[in-house]
């Protein structure tokens, strides 16, 4: 891991869909006693017990709370956690790039705003698209490119329905929109040969014009909320520019939910900014995977790697 601290680091925050009731077992004593610290202030702000949810004695525990929402909280509550571990082990990061939710993440760590502040602004997200009249979704095709994507959505004659919500990498891309017509694309995308097509597990239309439909709530929120310039700078997803101060980051917030990401463009940009070592911040390895198609000769580590490699080191000494 030295040599991890000589050399200029992008650290990726994951957005939300992962369940961290399973990596839990990645934390030693210390990284626990830490999440039981934060699950209290999830506690005081929220009036989650996140523990609970984490760590269910029973099954009726498992359904006390709606559980989408309890595994946002927990991936941006665990991610934090981790960024703390790295900074401590001495790797820092000299710029942050968000996918998608894992904006908020960044911006908390980077000191831009408070982690009680993250947590509102997850729980306004979570509300502000319930009670539309029409149902969306969200899913992820692999094995077709940008062209041909949409393509097969001017097949379904969803043009004004479904939109492409990230290009992950040049053949792994998400689509967004309303549900019934994300599921044909979906369909057809599998019929025409894609690796994969599947639902991601979301009941909204992020990264689309519809996520835009009642928004107006999480603006006032970020317009009210303190938000101070970042002590990293964070790569914007969308115009794959560095933002550091404050009215660009509360800018980019709002951008978050209704602009189209494009994370294959991000990481190349870092690139050609001379960073080709990133560090995943997250309990597993998604944006790893999405990310080494991008370039092959990146490298990236893992929260499992440098436990691994941690682990090591002690036995070593």
């Amino acid at each position: 891991m030295d040599h991890l601290s000589h050399k200029q680091l992008a650290f990726l925050f994951q957005g939300v869909g992962a369940n961290y009731q399973h990596f839990l077992d990645k934390f030693e004593e210390a990284q626990l006693n830490t999440l039981r610290h934060y699950c209290c202030t999830v506690k005081e702000e929220l009036e989650i017990d996140l523990l609970a949810h984490l760590f269910p004695a029973s099954e009726m525990n498992q359904m006390e709370y709606d559980k989408m929402f309890c595994d946002w909280i927990a991936i941006y509550t665990c991610d934090y956690i981790v960024y703390q571990q790295y900074v401590d082990a001495g790797i820092k990061p000299a710029i942050m790039v968000g996918y998608s939710m894992g904006l908020i993440t960044a911006m908390a760590c980077s000191k831009s705003i408070s982690f009680a502040a993250g947590l509102h602004m997850l729980r306004v997200i979570y509300d502000y698209p319930k009670g539309a009249a029409v149902s969306y979704s969200m899913g992820v095709i692999v094995g077709k490119t940008n062209d041909e994507i949409r393509a097969l959505i001017a097949q379904c004659a969803a043009e004004k329905d479904v939109y492409i919500a990230s290009e992950n990498n040049d053949t792994c891309l998400v689509i967004s929109g309303i549900q019934n017509s994300v599921s044909q694309v979906l369909t057809i995308a599998e019929q025409e040969g894609a690796i994969k097509a599947s639902t991601i597990n979301t009941p909204y239309a992020f990264h689309s014009p519809f996520a835009a439909r009642g928004i107006d709530r999480f603006v006032k929120l970020v317009e009210e909320t303190s938000i101070s310039d970042g002590e990293v700078p964070i790569l914007s997803v969308f115009t794959q520019t560095l933002l550091q101060n404050a009215s660009h980051l509360k800018q980019e917030l709002i951008k978050n939910m209704a602009s189209p990401m494009n994370w294959n463009a991000s990481i190349l940009a870092l690139g050609k900014m001379g960073i080709e070592n990133f560090v995943e911040v997250s309990l597993d390895d998604s944006l790893t995977k999405i990310s080494k198609m991008i370039h092959l000769e990146y490298e990236f580590m893992t929260y499992k790697k440098f436990k691994r490699q941690t682990s090591a080191r002690r036995v070593l000494s």
